[in-house]
């Protein structure tokens, strides 16, 4: 995510952390930590239920 950030010149979260973990500014790394575990377990959250909603039989067990 740097990297595309650094590339592209785009600034985002990913430069965000770095320079806060740089200057050690410990509440804005807990933050996007915290952002960043959030959005991956909603993304995993939501890929599990579109997949029982596509293949019913995950439903139940055997």
């Amino acid at each position: 995510m740097v990297i595309v950030e650094v590339v592209f010149v785009y600034p985002g979260m990913g430069q965000l952390l770095v320079d806060s973990v740089a200057k050690r500014d410990f509440t804005i790394m807990q933050t996007a930590c915290l952002l960043f575990a959030a959005t991956y377990i909603l993304f995993n959250l939501a890929s599990d239920l579109i997949s029982i909603a596509s293949n019913p039989r995950l439903l139940h067990r055997k």
